[in-house]
């Protein structure tokens, strides 16, 4: 049973452009193109907050609040860069005023989420849950 999540999106209270770190913008990409949905749910639970991700941003909602967005990341332009280690720069929207106090964890938070996801797909994969499609015979 599937099932839909919605969020509510206030005016914007503030904006900053920001850079991400280049490995991790490269392994949650990786992720979300893995996933068998365009989104990924990633809990953030050193600070009790909820990280969902698309191809166009990702957005940060308070665990115990709300269901209204805190702030989100948007505008990436990792065309910006020359390799693939490079930063990649983003914006940073706050639609909460107390956002400017959260953002300050984010990158590790949401480095931490993701590594935490990287490491129970390998071993999902290590664990013989791979499908294998049997070949025909040919007679």
């Amino acid at each position: 049973m599937e099932t839909k999540e919605s969020f509510d999106r206030g005016p914007v209270v503030g904006r900053e452009p920001r850079l991400l770190d280049a490995a991790l913008y490269n392994k949650s990409h990786l992720l979300l193109v893995h996933a068998e949905r365009d989104y990924l749910f990633l809990p953030l639970r050193r600070i009790q907050y909820l990280a969902v991700m698309d191809r166009e941003e990702v957005i940060f909602i308070d665990g115990y609040g709300d269901r209204r967005i805190e702030l989100a990341w948007r505008h990436f332009r990792p065309q910006a860069r020359n390799a693939l280690t490079e930063t990649v720069p983003y914006t940073v929207e706050i639609y909460r005023p107390r956002g400017f106090d959260t953002i300050k964890h984010l990158q590790a938070d949401f480095f931490e989420a993701i590594h935490h996801l990287d490491q129970r797909e390998r071993e999902s994969r290590r664990g013989g849950k791979a499908k294998v499609q049997p070949l025909p015979l040919r007679h």
